[in-house]
Formats: C-alpha cells, sequence, structure tokens
C-alpha cells in the first residue's frame, strides 16, 4: 500500500521541497515499522535514527545536553529532525532536510491518518503514535 496520495496529495520528486520527509514516511509505512516511528518520537530515546532501503534515513536530536553534541553542529538551531535520501537511490530535487518538531509531528500526523484509514484493524500502535503526536504538540 502507497500512502503517498492520501497522506499528502502524492510525490513529485522533482518540485516537492519536503519529498524526502514524504518519501520516508511512506516506506515505514508501508514496511509496517510503526514501533520504530513510535520509538522516534521520544526525545532521548535509544533509537535516535530509522533508515532504511533504498537509501533513506530519518534522525532525531536529542534536547539538552545530548543535543548539543559535536555531531549537530552543522545543524540549524532550531533543527530536532534529518531527513535524508540518498541521491543515488532516488533522485529528488530536495533530499536533504532539516525539520522542526513540530513540523516532522505534522507529516507524521498526516502519514498516520492516511494509515489508520487504510489498516482500521492496526490501531494499537498507530493510535500510540497518534498520542504521541498530541502530547508533543501540548508541550
Amino acid at each position: 500500500m502507497d500512502y503517498l496520495q492520501q497522506a499528502f496529495g502524492g510525490l513529485d520528486p522533482q518540485t516537492d521541497q519536503d519529498a524526502a520527509v514524504k518519501f520516508a514516511l511512506n516506506v515505514i509505512l508501508m514496511d509496517g515499522r510503526l514501533h520504530e516511528l513510535s520509538c522516534l518520537l521520544i526525545d532521548g530515546h535509544d533509537i535516535g535514527g530509522v533508515e532504511g532501503e533504498p537509501g533513506w534515513m530519518i534522525e532525531r536530536r536529542d534536547t539538552g545536553s545530548l543535543g548539543e553534541l559535536p555531531y549537530y553542529s552543522d545543524w540549524p538551531a532550531n533543527a530536532r529532525f534529518h531527513v535524508r535520501v540518498e541521491p543515488t537511490a532516488f533522485e529528488l530535487a530536495s533530499p536533504d532536510m532539516f525539520m522542526t518538531s513540530h513540523d516532522f509531528c505534522h507529516y507524521v500526523g498526516r502519514a498516520m491518518d492516511a494509515y489508520l484509514s487504510e489498516k482500521p484493524a492496526e490501531t494499537e500502535m498507530a493510535k500510540l503514535i497518534v498520542s504521541q503526536l498530541k502530547a508533543s504538540a501540548s508541550v
């Protein structure tokens, strides 16, 4: 099941500035990797990144001292998530993007709406993710 159309109105790889996050979230949902997505939403969780084929990854930058490690020195100050699709694996106009937590959660919310409308019986982990999104919105 491809969630791109329902969640995001499709994907135009050559013009969408947010193509990388749409692509990566679609693959996560298609592969049923909701547990990893849920962990990615938890600040400080041991799973701080998710990756897969063909050559994509999403990383989380934690708050506090963990977010100040030298690894993050090239990240924009307000960026909490980094999404990258390897250009040699899948050609996108914008294969690399940094996002605030709010923006990332917005995309995850849209993806989860599409997922739940297609797979209403698989709700336990999806509902957990939706509740995590609501909790992060109230912070």
